[in-house]
């Protein structure tokens, strides 16, 4: 698979702090955390495997700039095995930062589909992606939202 993506540590700068900060922490999926970790984005998509541990992924898009950013992360049930529960301020920071720095960053939608079609094959990216069915939920939480603003882009044309 050739490699369509680029991590950068430049996402640190467009992380919501504001909002990230005054969200609850708490174990399980910290769905509101991946939504809402940057700041002039559309969500494009966001999986979560909807059990008491697990993956979580984003797809976001940047309303400025129109990349494509996919960004994932691990949960659990207890302050044991979800380092959102209970975190301090500088914890939160943390896994804030590292969600950012690990993020792949596409140039278009087109390149963040092929990625997660394949990811699971590919040895060149991070095993959060090639574990269990994290890209694929989230590539087909992705085509919906295609789908939903292909017909809505139909329905204002007529």
């Amino acid at each position: 698979m050739e490699k369509k993506y680029v991590q950068s540590a430049l996402l640190i700068d467009r992380i919501d702090w504001d909002a990230v900060m005054s969200m609850p922490r708490y174990a399980g999926g910290h769905d509101d955390q991946m939504k809402g970790l940057f700041k002039n984005v559309t969500v494009l998509g966001h999986y979560n495997e909807g059990d008491y541990q697990g993956q979580v992924a984003t797809c976001v898009r940047f309303n400025d700039t129109r990349d494509i950013v996919i960004y994932t992360d691990y949960y659990g049930s207890c302050s044991g095995c979800d380092a959102w529960e209970g975190a301090d301020d500088e914890d939160v920071k943390k896994l804030c930062t590292d969600l950012a720095t690990g993020a792949y960053i596409f140039a278009n939608l087109e390149d963040c589909i092929e990625f997660l079609k394949g990811a699971h094959r590919s040895r060149d990216v991070d095993f959060k992606w090639q574990y269990g069915d994290c890209a694929r939920g989230l590539l087909a939480e992705i085509l919906e939202t295609a789908l939903e603003e292909a017909r809505k882009q139909l329905g204002g044309a007529q």
